[in-house]
C-alpha cells in the first residue's frame, strides 16, 4: 500500500490502465513550481557546484565555506552517516525513513525516541536522553507529523548536548516562514539540511544544500562529494528558485492546510494532527486497506504511513496541493462515510 517514500504514481496508473496525469496525487509533498524556462549553455558544467553554494551564502549572510550543495538532502543524510560509521544514532521518531536506512548501511546502532500519539506526536526533549549517542538525527518541521520544535527549547538541546552531533533537516521550515529554523547558529555540533525539493518543486532534479558553521565537517562531506554531483540544469534551477519571491504560495498552502484540518475534525472516524508543513497527518477508525482502495479507485492517492516507525495502517498523510484537489479529497471522504 505504501512505498518508502510516498505512494508510487506510475504503479498505480498501470493498475487502473490510465495516464499518471489522471491521477491526483497527494501522497506527494512536494510543491508544483513555475520557474519559467531556463537556458543551458553547452560546456562542461563545473565539478563542484560553489558558484550556487556562494549564492546560498551571498543571500542568507553566511559566512564563506558554510554550504554545501549535493543531489538532494538524501545524499547529504547518507554522506553523514558514512562520516559516522559503526557509532550511535539516535533519531526522533516516528519520520523520515532514510535516517535508519543509512545509519544501518553504515552499521551505525540505532535508537528511537518515540513521540506520543495521546500528545499530538509532539516531543519533549527535556525528557529524552542525548548522552552516548555521536549523532542525532531531527526533522523541524517533522515528516509526516507536521510537529514543530521550537527554536528556543532545540538551540538549548543542542547547547547542552555537545558531545551529539545534531542533524536538523529543515525540509519543510519554508512552511513556517523560518521562524523557527536554526540557521546562521554557529556551533560545532549542528548542521542544517535544506532541500529544493518542497516548497521549489525540483525533487527530480535531486538537489539540496546543507549549513554548517563547523569547517572540519563540511570538508569531511566535501571529500564525499564526486565531482559533477548535480547537473548543470538543476543548478540553473536552483539559481531562479533563490531569485523568487515564494510568500504568497506559502501563505496560500498554510491557509489550505488550515481549511482542511478544520474541515477533518468534523469526521467522527478521523483523528487529525496540527500541521506546520505542507501536509496534515490523520488516523483513520476502519479498515485501511479499503479506504486506501477506495481512493485509489477514485484516483486519488494518498500516502499510507504503515512504513513510518511509530505509526500503523491506520496513519495516513494528505499533501496541500491547491483547493480543487483539497475539495475533491473531502467530497470523497464524504462519499466514503457515507
Amino acid at each position: 500500500m505504501a512505498s518508502d517514500h510516498g505512494g508510487n504514481v506510475f504503479e498505480i496508473a498501470r493498475e487502473l490502465n490510465i495516464s499518471p496525469d489522471e491521477i491526483v496525487d497527494l501522497s506527494s509533498n512536494v510543491v508544483d513550481a513555475d520557474l519559467g524556462v531556463v537556458r543551458l549553455r553547452s560546456r562542461l558544467p563545473s565539478e563542484e557546484p560553489d558558484e550556487l553554494e556562494r549564492l546560498i551564502e551571498e543571500k542568507f549572510s553566511f559566512q564563506r565555506n558554510s554550504v554545501l550543495v549535493n543531489a538532494g538532502t538524501s545524499q547529504f543524510i547518507k554522506d553523514i552517516c558514512c562520516i559516522f560509521k559503526n557509532k550511535k544514532a539516535l533519531i526522533l521518531a516516528p519520520t523520515y525513513s532514510e535516517y535508519e536506512k543509512q545509519s544501518r548501511n553504515f552499521g551505525l546502532t540505532v535508537q528511537y525516541a518515540l513521540s506520543d500519539e495521546d500528545n499530538g506526536f509532539e516531543f519533549e526533549l527535556e525528557g529524552i536522553n542525548f548522552s552516548g549517542f555521536d549523532v542525532v538525527f531531527v526533522c523541524n518541521p517533522n515528516n509526516p507529523t507536521g510537529v514543530l520544535l521550537k527554536k528556543e527549547g532545540l538551540l538549548k538541546t543542542v547547547k547542552d548536548n555537545p558531545n551529539s552531533f545534531f542533524v536538523v533537516d529543515e525540509a519543510y521550515m519554508d512552511f513556517d516562514f523560518n521562524r523557527n529554523s536554526l540557521l546562521h547558529q554557529k556551533l560545532d555540533n549542528l548542521c542544517v539540511l535544506r532541500s529544493f525539493s518542497k516548497l521549489h518543486g525540483l525533487a527530480g532534479l535531486r538537489i539540496g544544500w546543507l549549513y554548517s558553521s563547523n569547517g572540519d565537517f563540511i570538508e569531511k562531506l566535501k571529500a564525499l562529494r564526486p565531482p559533477w554531483s548535480v547537473s548543470e540544469f538543476a543548478l540553473e534551477l536552483a539559481k531562479a528558485a533563490l531569485d523568487t519571491d515564494f510568500t504568497k504560495r506559502i501563505e496560500e498552502i498554510v491557509n489550505l492546510r488550515d481549511y482542511l484540518i478544520k474541515r477533518l475534525k468534523g469526521f467522527e472516524m478521523v483523528r487529525v494532527f496540527d500541521s506546520h508543513a505542507n501536509f496534515v497527518l490523520f488516523r483513520l477508525s476502519g479498515d485501511p486497506e479499503d479506504f486506501f482502495s477506495y481512493f485509489k479507485n477514485n484516483r486519488l492517492l494518498l500516502r499510507s504511513c504503515e512504513n513510518f516507525y511509530g505509526l500503523n495502517k491506520n496513519f495516513f498523510r494528505v499533501s496541500i496541493k491547491d483547493r480543487y484537489s483539497m475539495e475533491l479529497f473531502l467530497e470523497l471522504l464524504e462519499g466514503y462515510f457515507k
